[in-house]
């Protein structure tokens, strides 16, 4: 069910700016999410259709009651690779409507590639097929793996190509479907060029729209925003952190109050563990490394609390110190749930006060042994190893240190002692939770390539492959890369 873009309707202009966008030469789909279309409500004949396309594409809706029309590009500020830019804004992107699953739950809609706006700057606004299938691709794996993110609904090349510093490429689009699209630079922007009473509006809105559940009145209602907020983002990143994702520009603009992934540019997954593994190739200094994500997670929460504070107290101290308190929660709540998390994927129902001296000896192990990081622990989830206590074949993962996993194997098996519940039950729980295949970077490279070149089946097969990430399956794509297929860099490539 389409209803009327929110930020065009409950939110001033100063929020965004209503364009019109030029509809490709011949907008053609070559991926579409027909499952998440139903969820939506959404007539899969109807979306191939040349109404649907004209949608899909620009934006463009038949005039009916109650539907707005006109997309909009919403305004934002953020803080990238630390400093601050005033005015960002969607320079490429267009929110053409919301969506109500059937459940009810509001979603809105977003084209990505729509060509220029107001906030394209000197960008030509465009996408490109390979960003676009990667967003796909990765987007709807985060999906399957239980991470709250932005979801991909369809991609469209444009039937026109696109010069890049490479040469000319096929044009594209990608829609993706999203709690909300507010983030941390949305605040900033507000905060930097409208005061303290647009703050107020978009909190208001914030809450109206993501927390309504928010029952608190008056100042504590935008102190309840900050925490709600400091909790999701905790959540997110150590949810990341289980699966070796690294996002690769956490930018303020790509922090998503909802706490949902927002924005697939450069990222990757891990295949070697390393804590300062980064993959981006504009990340020069590591900011966005693996390891350093919790930290940068609160650094950019810290920036929204700047944003917020004024509205906690009419006391400015008072104020300050009340963020300052929010904040200080976000240590224990991001530990508490990377450590739940990590027991997971070890199989350990029972808690123990050294848990967490084990985690961190295990990944020391995995680093210091050039351990794949997935595979690893999908292994240690194995009959052999979970319930036959059968360590030959893991150990083998570990070529660069099999002294020290010898000695992690020891402190591992005594910690099992502590559990009560059968290593059968364990196993399961442990394949459960430690994924077969992720979205590794060679395979995604091999499969756009492909792509660009017209051919899309290997393309859907990776993607259909990991809709189920926990599932057995004898594919191949369970494979970490050899040397000469190992990915060392990504671009955004837009």
């Amino acid at each position: 069910m389409l209803t009327p873009p929110h930020y065009a309707s409950s939110l001033p202009g100063f929020f965004h700016r209503s364009i019109t966008l030029p509809p490709p030469p011949a907008p053609r789909i070559v991926a579409l999410n027909t499952e998440l279309a139903q969820q939506l409500g959404l007539d899969v004949d109807w979306l191939h259709s040349a109404e649907g396309l004209a949608f899909l594409s620009c934006g463009m809706l038949p005039h009916r009651e109650g539907i707005s029309s006109g997309p909009v590009a919403t305004a934002y500020a953020g803080h990238q690779f630390g400093q601050f830019v005033p005015s960002l804004g969607d320079g490429r992107a267009a929110l053409i409507a919301d969506c109500q699953t059937k459940d009810g739950h509001p979603l809105e809609l977003q084209i990505k590639g729509t060509g220029p706006t107001p906030f394209s700057r000197n960008g030509d606004g465009r996408n490109t097929l390979g960003p676009a299938l990667r967003e796909y691709l990765v987007s709807e794996a985060m999906h399957a793996l239980g991470i709250p993110t932005t979801r991909a609904l369809a991609v469209l090349t444009t039937g026109d190509m696109v010069e890049r510093n490479d040469g000319p490429v096929p044009g594209a689009q990608i829609v993706r479907v999203a709690r909300s699209h507010i983030r941390v630079g949305s605040f900033q922007y507000a905060a930097a060029h409208g005061g303290l009473d647009h703050v107020r509006q978009l909190a208001d809105f914030t809450i109206q729209r993501l927390f309504p559940d928010l029952t608190a009145k008056g100042p504590e209602r935008y102190l309840a925003l900050l925490k709600v907020a400091i909790k999701r983002q905790a959540q997110l990143v150590a949810h990341w952190m289980e699966v070796g994702f690294i996002h690769g520009v956490m930018n303020t603009d790509n922090c998503a109050l909802s706490g949902e992934t927002l924005d697939y540019g450069p990222c990757a997954f891990m295949d070697q563990f390393d804590p300062m593994k980064r993959f981006s190739f504009i990340d020069k200094d590591g900011r966005y490394a693996y390891g350093r994500q919790p930290a940068l997670a609160l650094w950019n929460l810290s920036r929204l609390a700047e944003c917020l504070f004024p509205l906690f107290d009419d006391d400015e101290d008072k104020a300050i110190e009340k963020a300052q308190e929010a904040l200080q929660d976000y240590d224990h709540l991001f530990h508490h749930a990377w450590l739940a998390g990590f027991r997971r994927k070890l199989g350990l129902a029972e808690q123990d006060e050294h848990d967490i001296r084990l985690l961190e000896h295990i990944l020391e192990t995995m680093h210091t042994g050039q351990a794949d990081f997935t595979n690893a622990f999908r292994m240690m989830g194995s009959p052999e190893v979970a319930i036959k206590n059968d360590y030959s074949a893991l150990r083998e993962l570990f070529p660069g240190n099999k002294g020290h996993f010898d000695l992690c194997r020891t402190e591992i098996l005594h910690r099992l002692t502590l559990e009560k519940r059968s290593a059968e039950a364990r196993q399961q729980a442990m394949q459960a939770t430690n994924p077969r295949i992720i979205p590794r970077n060679h395979q995604i490279e091999t499969a756009l390539s492909q792509a660009i070149k017209g051919d899309y089946q290997p393309f859907h097969h990776l993607h259909n492959a990991l809709k189920t990430p926990f599932a057995e399956a004898e594919d191949g794509l369970d494979a970490a890369p050899r040397p000469e297929e190992e990915v060392r860099y990504t671009f955004c490539g837009t």
